[in-house]
């Protein structure tokens, strides 16, 4: 038969863990279906003074049977001050009925321990969700020098039947009086054993005693709880003390105190996040002074870039020297001739005006060209001849025209 190691919780949400002999059980729902005894309907928390709880429930699911044993207190959510119903504790889960024997006991009392010290503040969780801590108190109780202990909690046959109801046992020792009633509560549905008296009578007020019968022990026996005859004193005048409250509900004053504790853990939060506040203000005002010193840094650069990095000033470039084209033409005989003939040309182009005779164009054009040529290779301005040789072509193109009409019309 499997056994399963649990734990539960409200560090935010009801939460609730469960493991085999092999690790987490990542969806108990394919085991129990809805699986909803670990947070306590009937003997619930009420108070930050309640002692622990020790109870343990026979129950039928999916047509099994089965055993829980759980032990649970008060502890409040990770970020809340509701005290009803805040709890955190562990339980045992299996197919067969759990003793309350020693080791079983043991069992439930280390893992508790170990469960507060990692994953408490005081009666605070300090996390929401516990998942990393149950993973390492699982692996201790599994892998350990004493073995697999989920392998070694002693059971006894779970009848089908039992007497049905809750019964609440008030203890003057939580485990030793559970290991003591083991076999007069072996077939009762619910036990709850408690050190809680006063938490006990607040529970059997709420429910009835016929729903909640409290049982304590009287000369060695466990009968059902009654009420002691009360002794009234006489009445001692005492002198009234203004200063100290006189009297005044304690549960009150611990939900004050709950209050107080919630208050205070989120101040510590708010001055955590305050401080991680001026933290990244002073990172930020280190780049701003950094930029806004890199930023002068270049302005600097630049306005005196000129006299830091001194460009270079090259030499003016060597002109050369104007050749004038009258010694170049002088230096040469072939050169002159050509001079001489280029004057000529030019010469009997201007001409054409005083004679006023009819002249071959093509001869013009000869002429004409010959002075282009020399212009063009001594870099000659001829502008004022190119005017009048345009004029000369139009005039001798008008005249040949106005001849030709003329023999026509002889």
């Amino acid at each position: 038969m499997e056994n399963y190691l649990v734990f539960f919780g409200k560090s935010q949400d009801f939460t609730s863990l469960y493991y085999d002999r092999n690790g987490w059980v990542a969806d108990f729902n394919l085991i129990i279906r809805d699986f909803s005894l670990l947070e306590s309907k009937i003997f619930t928390v009420d108070s930050i003074t309640n002692k622990e709880i020790l109870a343990r429930y026979f129950f039928t699911a999916q047509g099994k049977n089965y055993c829980l044993v759980k032990l649970y207190s008060f502890a409040q959510a990770l970020n809340g001050a509701r005290i009803d119903g805040s709890i955190y504790g562990v339980g045992l889960l299996g197919e067969e009925a759990i003793h309350f024997s020693e080791e079983n006991l043991n069992l439930l009392r280390t893992t508790k321990d170990n469960f507060a010290k990692l994953s408490l503040n005081g009666v605070k969780f300090n996390k929401s969700n516990f998942k990393s801590d149950s993973d390492r108190i699982w692996e201790e109780v599994t892998r350990g020098s004493n073995g697999n202990l989920l392998d070694k909690i002693s059971t006894f046959e779970l009848r089908d039947k039992s007497s049905g109801g809750e019964i609440a046992m008030f203890a003057n020792n939580l485990f030793e009086d559970a290991i003591k009633l083991t076999t007069r509560v072996s077939n009762q549905d619910r036990v709850y054993f408690s050190e809680d008296l006063n938490h006990l009578k607040r529970t059997q007020q709420k429910w009835g005693k016929d729903r909640f019968p409290i049982y304590w022990e009287q000369n060695g026996q466990f009968v059902p709880y009654k009420e002691p005859l009360k002794y009234e004193a006489p009445l001692i005048p005492v002198r009234d003390n203004s200063s100290k409250p006189a009297g005044g509900d304690l549960n009150e004053i611990f939900k004050l105190r709950s209050a107080l504790n919630d208050v205070q853990y989120t101040n510590q939060g708010l001055e955590e996040n305050l401080k991680k506040l001026n933290k990244k203000q002073r990172r930020a005002s280190f780049l701003v002074y950094a930029l806004s010193g890199l930023v002068l840094l270049l302005l600097m650069l630049l306005f005196f870039f000129d006299i830091i990095f001194p460009r270079e000033v090259l030499p003016p470039p060597k002109l050369e020297a104007v050749v004038n084209p009258i010694d170049q033409i002088l230096q040469d005989s072939a050169s002159r001739k050509e001079m001489a003939d280029f004057l000529e040309n030019i010469d009997f182009i201007y001409s054409l005006d005083k004679e006023g005779t009819a002249v071959d164009t093509t001869l013009l054009n000869e002429k004409y060209l010959e002075i282009f040529n020399f212009s063009r290779e001594f870099n000659i301005d001829i502008k004022n001849v190119n005017e009048k040789y345009v004029k000369q072509k139009e005039r001798i193109g008008s005249q040949v025209s106005a001849d030709k009409d003329t023999t026509n019309a002889n």
